[in-house]
């Protein structure tokens, strides 16, 4: 099983053996890393001969056993989709190899350099040494939203609607007039907020989590950015740190770099579609919580906010 140290470690060796060629290669320092769609270590790649390249520290990321291959769990097309923006102006974890050959894990797997940086919300910088930072972490999204998408058609797939996201969010709901007028199309991360922005010094050097980045609405990305930012919409916590930018000022620095025009009433639209989104995805994690499924008492804590979601896109649209 992958959560099995001993034997990743066996894998990971026999893997970066047969994609170096280097048969004493081995991989060793086995760490856990954070992740709710697979299991995911660092370690560190040693080659005998020093000048041999690749080597040093290094991601692993391996999809759960007994999932279908889909959405969170399609670790190969995340590798891809980071692949794909390797030479753009979007900073991401350089990908090194990636595949579903069973002979390693017997599951899909991508492999990626270590990206060293730190997330603002565990920060101790002053304040606004933190909103400077998070200007360029948003300026970062800007510059994600101006990547060209047809091209990278292959890595991220077909344009996705809103209209299809809301179907997904709830089934009952199926209405095709819910797409806002001429919302522009573009890649979009998916999970833009400020635990998945790495930043070292004066840069941001990642983003991270890329599991359900697709193309389509490219403000879908600034209202949840925005969400996670709003206290307005949550009880009893600031999940978007008081030292990091407000909603409004989110928007504006967005507004500043984004290269195209963005109204206010665009920006509410996608804040409120941000809270019934998350509010929907809460009462979802919750049930499997509650019913044994996935094991995860964060979201009881995070569901007494989820009428407040509601009420506060109910709010942002008058």
């Amino acid at each position: 099983m992958p959560g099995n140290f001993e034997q990743v470690t066996a894998q990971l060796t026999a893997l970066v053996r047969a994609k170096t060629g280097d048969s004493r290669a081995r991989a060793h320092s086995l760490e856990s890393l954070p992740g709710h769609a697979g299991f995911s270590y660092s370690f560190i790649l040693e080659r005998i001969a020093s000048d041999a390249a690749p080597a040093g520290k290094f991601v692993v990321r391996i999809a759960p056993p007994g999932v279908k291959i889909s959405g969170p769990a399609d670790i190969v097309r995340q590798a891809r989709v980071m692949a794909s923006l390797a030479d753009t102006p979007v900073a991401v974890p350089p990908i090194i190899w990636y595949g579903d050959e069973p002979e390693f894990f017997d599951r899909p797997y991508f492999v990626a350099g270590f990206v060293d940086g730190f997330k603002l919300g565990e920060s101790a910088l002053p304040a606004a040494h933190l909103k400077r930072l998070a200007r360029k972490g948003i300026a970062t999204m800007a510059a994600l939203h101006n990547v060209p998408w047809e091209p990278r058609r292959a890595a991220w797939g077909e344009t996705f609607a809103l209209s299809e996201e809301l179907k997904r969010l709830d089934y009952l709901l199926d209405r095709p007039t819910l797409d806002p007028a001429g919302a522009r199309i573009g890649c979009v991360h998916g999970d833009f907020q400020w635990s998945n922005v790495l930043f070292n010094e004066e840069r941001v050097v990642a983003l991270i989590d890329w599991e359900i980045s697709l193309v389509g609405a490219t403000l879908l990305d600034l209202g949840w950015i925005c969400f996670f930012s709003d206290p307005g919409s949550w009880v009893g916590v600031d999940p978007g740190r008081g030292s990091l930018l407000n909603a409004d000022e989110i928007v504006d620095a967005y507004a500043e770099v984004a290269g195209f025009p963005v109204s206010a009433a665009e920006a509410r639209w996608f804040r409120a579609f941000a809270g019934y989104r998350f509010g929907v995805i809460t009462c979802f994690n919750l049930m499997l919580h509650r019913r044994g499924k996935r094991h995860d008492p964060l979201w009881e804590a995070t569901a007494l906010s989820a009428p407040r979601m509601f009420e506060r896109g109910l709010e942002l649209l008058g």
